[in-house]
C-alpha cells in the first residue's frame, strides 16, 4: 500500500480523541509517572529497564509547563489542559487557583480526566492509581478509580513507599486494569536533596528502574500483556536542586514514551505536552476526549 492511499485510509478513520485510530489500539494502560525524571538526566545506560521501553516503543522528548512546579504540571497530566486553563498556578496547588473557564467542566461542575472521563464512558473498567505525594491525590478524581492506594509517609521513605506503589500494581494485575497510574517520587526528592545529575539522583533512578523491572516481568508474564501500551512521563526536570522558577531547557524537557505491544504500528507526532497524555491514553483505548480539552493524541497510526 502506497503512502498516499495509507494517509486517505487514515483520514477516513478519525476516532476517538481524533487520534485517526479504526480500531481502540489497547485494551489496557499503564501510566507511569516519575516525578521530577527530566529527559536531559536520565541515566540511560544505568536504567536498563526504561531503555528497554524506550527502545522498544516510541519515545519523544516533550515539554512541560511553566512555573516548573508539580501540582500544576500534573493536572496537565491528567487532565488534558493547559495552566492557563485548569487554574492550577501554585507550587502545590490542591485545586484551581485561577477560575477555569465554564467551557472547560462537566455537567456537575468539575473538570473532566482521564479516570473520570474512564467512568463516565465505560462505567464497568476496572481502574488503579498508586502513588506516594499526596499532590497526585488533588491532580485527578480519585473517587472515579476502583483503586486507590497513597502510600504517604517521611519524604527519607520515598524508596521504600515507591517500592509499595510497584507491589500493588502487580498485585492489582489480576483485576485486569484498563487504567492503572504508578506513580513515584523519590527522584524528585533526590533532586531536591542533593541535586539533579547528583550520585544519589542516580541511585534514586536506578531504584525506579529495578521497580520498573520487576513490575514489567509480571505484566509480561500476564494475559493482558499482548493488548497493553505502558507510558512513561516527568511532570519536569531540575537544575541543581531546583526547579519551578528556573528559565533552563534541562528544566522543561520531559520524556515521552509509549511502548508495549499496543504500540507497534503507531507514531508519536511531537512536540508532545505533558496535556497530550491524557488524550492519548483516551485514543489508545478507544475513548471519546471531552471537547474542552486542548492537548490532542500524541499517538497516531503510523504511515507505511
Amino acid at each position: 500500500m502506497n503512502r498516499m492511499m495509507t494517509a486517505a485510509i487514515a483520514a477516513l478513520c478519525i476516532g476517538a480523541a481524533g487520534a485517526g485510530f479504526c480500531e481502540p489500539a489497547a485494551k489496557h494502560v499503564v501510566l507511569i509517572g516519575v516525578d521530577g525524571c527530566g529527559a536531559r538526566w536520565i541515566p540511560w545506560d544505568a536504567m536498563p529497564n526504561l531503555k528497554a521501553l524506550r527502545d522498544e516503543g516510541l519515545y519523544a522528548v516533550g515539554r512541560c509547563h511553566r512555573p516548573t512546579a508539580s501540582a500544576i504540571n500534573w493536572r496537565s497530566v491528567f487532565g488534558g489542559q493547559p495552566p492557563e486553563v485548569h487554574g492550577f498556578a501554585k507550587w502545590n496547588s490542591a485545586k484551581s487557583d485561577i477560575e477555569p473557564p465554564p467551557s472547560a467542566l462537566d455537567a456537575d461542575g468539575r473538570m473532566p480526566c482521564i479516570f473520570s472521563e474512564l467512568r463516565r464512558q465505560r462505567p464497568e473498567a476496572f481502574t488503579a492509581t498508586f502513588f506516594t505525594w499526596d499532590g497526585i491525590g488533588n491532580s485527578h478524581a480519585t473517587n472515579a478509580a476502583s483503586i486507590v492506594s497513597w502510600h504517604g509517609g517521611k519524604k527519607e521513605e520515598y524508596p521504600e513507599r515507591d517500592a509499595a506503589v510497584f507491589e500493588d500494581g502487580v498485585a492489582a494485575l489480576d483485576k485486569k486494569p484498563v487504567l492503572m497510574l504508578l506513580y513515584q517520587g523519590q527522584v524528585d526528592e533526590a533532586g531536591h536533596s542533593h541535586g539533579w545529575g547528583s550520585p544519589d539522583f542516580t541511585n534514586a533512578c536506578l531504584r525506579v528502574d529495578a521497580g520498573i523491572g520487576k513490575f514489567m516481568n509480571a505484566l509480561k508474564a500476564s494475559e493482558m500483556w499482548q493488548d497493553t501500551a505502558v507510558i512513561f512521563v516527568a511532570d519536569h526536570g531540575g537544575l541543581e536542586r531546583r526547579h519551578g522558577g528556573v528559565e533552563d531547557v534541562r528544566v522543561f524537557e520531559i520524556p515521552f514514551i509509549v511502548s508495549g505491544p499496543a504500540a507497534k504500528g503507531l507514531r508519536l507526532r511531537e512536540p508532545a505536552m505533558l496535556e497530550d497524555v491524557s488524550p492519548t491514553i483516551a485514543a489508545l483505548l478507544g475513548l471519546d476526549a471531552p471537547e474542552c480539552w486542548r492537548g490532542r493524541s500524541a499517538a497516531m497510526p503510523a504511515l507505511e
